[in-house]
């Protein structure tokens, strides 16, 4: 095709642009070039995409007469007609087969839909023998065009191959010149249009847009991909600030990957005042060639799951928690703190997927939030009186009324950006009157699914400002822009170029002879470097970046930049504060001291407190002083706790009021009616206790656990040598230690013939440690608390009682060996109770109250250093995330 540079007399030339961004840029350019040359009268570019194009010339024509209406397009299907109308194909021929449960309908029409746009765009012609997908594909194929016959439907590609035999058989007023656009390679069609247009005496020729000449380009590596975001957006700031009006770009092959990312970075450096609520919706000096996809708006978000709640009977307690934390209905701003309190409660008390009526009887139980439980009833009673089928386009304005009815889009006033995604709400709602045709009467279930797909495929981008400076786009966005400077980041071997990625309808080989997208790595290599091409000359000066790492994977730079000279990195950026401080000094403070406890105050948690204390104080101190804690994960019948609950409540049951002697002269099948009574009286307790009783099938379950794990602890219970009373079962004791006064709760004590006692405590897991009962710092301080506060002397054994199915044990130690089964005497326990340290069993109970009385001052004095030996002994912290591991290994690498 022939190259030019100049457009010429815009009187007698159509500019036909790859892209919408392109041919706009190119209009506003044009504008601002004649605005330049002061003249009054001047025509605007006619710059457009070829179906803009080719839409208006053959609507004139059919308006003049020139064309008979019979020739004229037939209806054309939108993209998301096309492909609704390709899973009902799919759907169709499925039918009941034993396979269609694994058919992702959704998933091949989309590759059904771009399959036979290849066909259509690229004049492939699947002929002989192929495998059973090409020859499924083709049977699709004839049904939907059988389909698409009785409503004259056709879809995008086949109705522009349909314009394009209309033009060149003389229809429609051209233009005296045609110039092609920013195109990197041309269809088949696209090359129909320009044979069609020479055919008729239309000059045609290639508009070549950038600069004559190959700007600087050099490449820079970077250690990882948020190290390249941050780079981008440091040298674009700079630039920025050299030249506030210079055009500067970012060109991301991957943009929606990394676009949070690149708009975080930008705004920390363009924008930090963005950060403060009231100026998230300010103008920004960059955009976005990608917006987001419009369900991804919380607001919107928010009404397509209120519409999934009204159309399910059952709904998963992550999608009812997002709910109930979240904005945009009912009283969202009035209840926000009791909505946050029902739902923390829900994760306690509902199974991981609920009914929607037992979330409703949660709810209601819970007081406190009464237009919440309105607006949740408005919800349900407004979808129960909906009709089980009708037309998309009469579900439209029934699933508007339903998200009001929940109080949507909820208290407070939108801002800017909110009001616009409501409005681009209300437009795909709709259009949701498109499917009437394609679809038919559909139920409420598929009207929510279709619209959430519909939001989910419409990109949502807040209107612009002005046209900031700097612009944001993935490679074939920046097809023919000019700017003062350009980054282009991603460059590495496994992006660029991409892989191939044949379509799997169609016979590879025939996609690789001709060259479509996608075909064959030679083909997207070649599109790839048609591309690099065009970026060099679009400006003067230009960075490539690649990643050197991704997690552990080591990752080399492409190919196509091999050759550029390498460059510098800008230097980092000071932090935010720094930025939003300006000059002023920054103040540093040491976090490793909490105020002191005051006169009076206590602290719950108990044994657990020093526990936290011992292993790392700030644990102790976020957990325990400011109550913070994680929120609870539903399970499916009874968590871990609950399940150590119950065992306990078994354990107490059986032994309150039972001496041993009794115990040991008991039949088995009279322990055995005993251990019954004891597990049903626990489970009938436990279940009374709850919002809702368990279901018969996991108290089934958990009774037979539970009369397993006990009835085989109990068998080593009859083997114990030395006579012994149960004298005490979760008995509670209060302690002061060094001023911090504790509750503390022990298991079971039992009372030897000579009147010294064992402390036990039961343990389910696998997991049972008394090493450090031996240290500085002791990790597992209930027993010895016990021992060297409350029973002193009395104390003869202290042990875990290991209830766990196929190794139960007695794991501890004694004053002698012989008290307990397995657990070894003070004298025999040398090789973790050296004998220098520990000569008699006074000193061993000496060295517990002293640790714990050290830990418990500490809490005291507000100790609250991130100071862990062993993170592995942070495994079960439920603040883990505010102790800021990451950080603090960073600073002491620094250090070193």
């Amino acid at each position: 095709m022939v190259k030019t540079r100049e457009v010429g007399d815009v009187a007698g030339v159509v500019v036909l642009c790859a892209t919408h961004r392109l041919a706009r840029c190119l209009r506003q350019a044009h504008d601002r070039s004649q605005a330049a040359l002061g003249g009054c009268c001047w025509s605007p570019l006619p710059a457009l995409t070829v179906s803009q194009w080719l839409d208006d010339v053959l609507e004139e024509a059919l308006l003049a007469g020139t064309l008979p209406v019979s020739e004229a397009a037939p209806t054309v299907l939108s993209a998301v007609q096309e492909r609704a109308l390709w899973e009902r194909v799919i759907e169709a021929e499925a039918g009941d087969s034993p396979d269609a449960a694994f058919f992702d309908s959704e998933g091949l029409a989309a590759a059904a839909a771009a399959a036979n746009e290849l066909i259509e765009g690229w004049g492939l012609r699947v002929q002989g023998e192929h495998g059973e997908e090409v020859r499924r594909f083709m049977r699709w194929r004839a049904e939907f065009r059988r389909r698409c016959e009785p409503g004259g439907w056709c879809e995008p590609v086949r109705a522009q191959a349909m314009q394009i035999d209309a033009l060149a058989a003389g229809a429609g007023r051209l233009p005296e010149s045609v110039l092609f656009a920013g195109f990197d390679r041309y269809t088949h069609q696209e090359q129909r249009l320009a044979q069609a247009l020479r055919a008729r005496g239309c000059a045609v020729a290639e508009l070549e847009l950038g600069n004559a000449e190959d700007g600087r380009a050099t490449a820079v590596a970077l250690p990882d991909r948020l190290a390249e975001c941050r780079a981008a957006v440091d040298w674009a700031a700079a630039r920025h600030q050299a030249d506030p009006v210079a055009r500067i770009g970012i060109v991301v092959p991957d943009l929606a990957g990394v676009r949070t990312q690149l708009a975080d970075a930008l705004d920390e450096a363009l924008h930090p005042q963005a950060f403060a609520a009231e100026h998230a919706d300010m103008p920004r000096l960059y955009n976005f060639s990608l917006g987001a996809p419009l369900a991804r708006q919380p607001l919107v978000e928010t009404a397509l799951r209120l519409l999934r709640l009204a159309a399910s009977r059952r709904v998963e307690q992550a999608e009812a928690g997002e709910l109930l934390r979240g904005a945009y209905w009912s009283a969202d701003v009035g209840e926000a703190d009791r909505r946050a309190q029902i739902e923390a409660a829900a994760r306690e008390s509902l199974a991981p997927t609920v009914s929607v009526e037992r979330l409703l009887r949660f709810v209601r139980h819970k007081a406190g939030a009464p237009r919440l439980i309105g607006h949740l009833e408005n919800l349900r009673a407004g979808a129960a009186a909906l009709p089980s089928r009708q037309l998309p386009s009469r579900w439209a304005a029934d699933l508007a009324k339903l998200v009001e009815a929940a109080g949507w889009p909820g208290e407070r006033p939108l801002s800017s950006h909110e009001f616009q995604a409501r409005g681009a709400f209300g437009e795909a709602l709709d259009s949701m009157a498109q499917f009437d045709g394609v679809l038919g009467r559909i139920g409420l279930g598929e009207a929510v699914s279709r619209l959430a797909r519909l939001c989910a495929e419409r990109v949502f981008q807040p209107e612009t400002e002005g046209d900031p400076p700097v612009q944001v786009m993935g490679p074939l966005e920046a097809a023919g822009m000019r700017y003062d400077a350009l980054w282009v980041m991603g460059m590495n071997d496994d992006v660029w170029p991409a892989a191939a990625n044949p379509n799997p309808l169609l016979p590879a080989a025939l996609q690789r002879r001709a060259g479509t997208p996608g075909a064959s790595a030679e083909v997207e290599g070649s599109f790839a470097l048609a591309i690099n091409r065009r970026l060099l000359r679009s400006a003067p000066e230009l960075v490539f970046s690649w990643a050197r790492s991704e997690g552990d994977r080591v990752r080399r730079p492409s190919p196509l930049i091999a050759a550029l000279p390498a460059g510098e990195a800008p230097a980092p950026k000071p932090p935010l504060a720094a930025a939003l401080c300006g000059t002023a000094a920054l103040e540093a403070l040491d976090d490793h001291r909490a105020p002191p406890l005051a006169a009076g105050e206590r602290v719950g948690g108990g044994s657990n407190l020093l526990k936290a204390q011992a292993i790392c104080p700030a644990w102790a101190f976020y957990r325990y002083r400011l109550g913070a804690r994680a929120l609870g994960e539903p399970a499916e019948g009874l968590d871990a706790s609950a399940r150590g609950s119950l065992l306990h409540a078994v354990m107490e049951g059986f032994w309150q009021g039972r001496a041993a002697t009794q115990f040991l002269a008991m039949p088995t099948a009279e322990v055995a009616a005993a251990l019954r009574g004891a597990v049903d009286a626990a489970l009938a307790a436990f279940n009374a206790a709850r919002d809702e009783a368990l279901p018969a099938r996991i108290v089934a379950l958990e009774r037979e656990r539970l009369l397993t794990l006990v009835g085989r602890w109990l068998e080593l219970e009859a083997q114990r040598p030395v006579p012994f009373e149960v004298v005490a079962c979760e008995a509670g004791h209060e302690v002061d230690i060094e001023g911090l006064r504790l509750k503390l709760t022990v298991d079971r004590i039992d009372r030897f013939a000579g009147g010294a006692c064992a402390v036990i405590d039961y343990k389910t897991g696998a997991r049972v440690d008394a090493a450090s009962w031996a240290k500085d710092r002791i990790t597992e301080p209930q027993l010895p608390l016990y021992a060297a506060f409350v029973a002193g002397a009395e104390v003869d054994a202290v042990a875990f009682a290991r209830l766990r199915r196929g190794d139960e044990a007695f794991v501890g130690v004694a004053a002698a060996s012989g008290l307990l089964p397995g657990v070894a005497g003070l004298a025999e326990s040398r090789r973790r109770f050296g004998e220098e340290a520990f000569p008699d069993w006074p000193s061993l109970i000496a060295h517990w109250r002293y640790a714990i009385a050290v830990v418990a001052a500490e809490v005291r004095e507000g100790v609250a250093a991130v100071v862990v030996s062993d993170e592995a002994a942070l495994a079960f912290c439920e603040v883990k995330p505010l102790l800021r591991l990451a950080e603090r290994r960073s600073q002491q690498e620094r250090a070193e």
